[in-house]
This record gives structure tokens, sequence and C-alpha cells, in this order.
């Protein structure tokens, strides 16, 4: 967890020292280097950065995990419409396929805009469940 208070001037020359890294060539490298900070620093300065560090790459992996799980449910959503499509037609070509699986898209995006809230809901609860599981989550953020 991030800390609850944090040094002003700590903040203040994190942000002084990752704005001068957007000039650089290796702004990546000059990035990484102003979070990691020196050796010479106090101890509760680098405990801070550490704790910020980590709360970083939690909510970057949260943020990756709810994609995947929106993502797949949207595809669901998208198979069962064009399985739909193609029970009801029978016999489809390629380009029937293509066009179906473009009108599949829309209306499964149109769907997920349409039931928000109870999709965010059902994302919250697989999250939850995979938060429980963390091989599993951790092979889901690492493969796809």
């Amino acid at each position: 967890m991030m800390p609850k208070k944090m040094d002003a001037d700590f903040m203040q020359l994190s942000m002084k020292e990752l704005e001068k890294c957007r000039n650089e060539q290796d702004a990546a490298a000059c990035a990484y280097n102003a979070l990691m900070g020196n050796e010479q620093e106090p101890e509760e300065i680098a405990s801070a950065r550490k704790e910020i560090i980590k709360y970083l790459l939690a909510a970057n992996d949260l943020s990756r995990l709810y994609f995947i799980v929106r993502s797949g449910i949207m595809t669901l959503i998208s198979g069962i419409i064009f399985l739909g499509i193609v029970t009801y037609l029978g016999q489809v070509s390629a380009l029937d396929a293509v066009v179906i699986g473009v009108i599949s898209y829309f209306v499964s995006l149109f769907i997920s805009r349409m039931f928000d809230s109870p999709i965010n809901k059902l994302s919250n609860l697989i999250v939850r469940f995979l938060n429980r599981h963390r091989s599993l989550k951790s092979k889901i953020i690492n493969n796809l």
C-alpha cells in the first residue's frame, strides 16, 4: 500500500527529475533512475520510493487484468452472437463470415456499453476470484 503521508520535498524532487527526462533521448532509463533515486538519500525516502513503485506496479497489473477480463467477456458476447447468426443462416461463405464477424463485434460493443454496470460487477467478481488464486492470475497477466 502507498504510504498515507508523503514528504512534499520528495514528491517535488521526483517530479522535477521526471520532467527533465522528457527531453532526453533515453527517457525510460532516465525515469527509472529518477524513481529509484541514489544511495545517499535517507532511509524513509528510499522506502517511500519502493512503496510507490510497488503501488504503481500493482495498479498496472490490476488495470491489465481488468482489460483482459473485459475483453474476454466481450469476446464471449461476440462469439455467442456470431454462433447464433451462423446457426440461423445454416451455411455461410468466407465473405459472409467476415461481415457477420464485424456486425457481431459492433453489436457486442453496443451491448457491453449498454450493460456496463452488470459487466463491471462481473469483472470485479472475476478479478476478486483471481486475487485469491495468485498463480492463475500471474499466468493470465504474463501470458495474455
